[in-house]
């Protein structure tokens, strides 16, 4: 049986294998490749449409803390499915 995960954008559950987990590392906050790379993790469905919801919603920060900022490397991820992350990103 596959666990079931909520997504930060729409807050469905899903199987862990249809979402990107997140987790803190550190102050930035990473996709997390490796299912054994440890620390706090969310998920998130890779869609334009919870991507966007997420990042309205300051998910991010709501899950991981204020001081996590996405690393570099997710903002490029979360900006190919949805630009406004690149947008907010440069606006900070």
């Amino acid at each position: 049986m596959i666990p079931q995960r909520t997504c930060l954008g729409c807050r469905r559950s899903d199987d862990q294998d249809a979402l990107i987990r997140l987790v803190r590392v550190g102050d930035e906050v990473v996709e997390g490749t490796s299912p054994r790379l440890p620390g706090r993790g969310a998920y998130l469905h890779p869609d334009a449409g919870c991507a966007e919801t997420a990042r309205r919603r300051n998910a991010l920060r709501r899950a991981f803390g204020a001081g996590a900022r996405p690393a570099e490397s997710l903002l490029r991820r979360l900006g190919e499915i949805a630009p406004g992350w690149i947008q907010t990103a440069s606006g900070e």
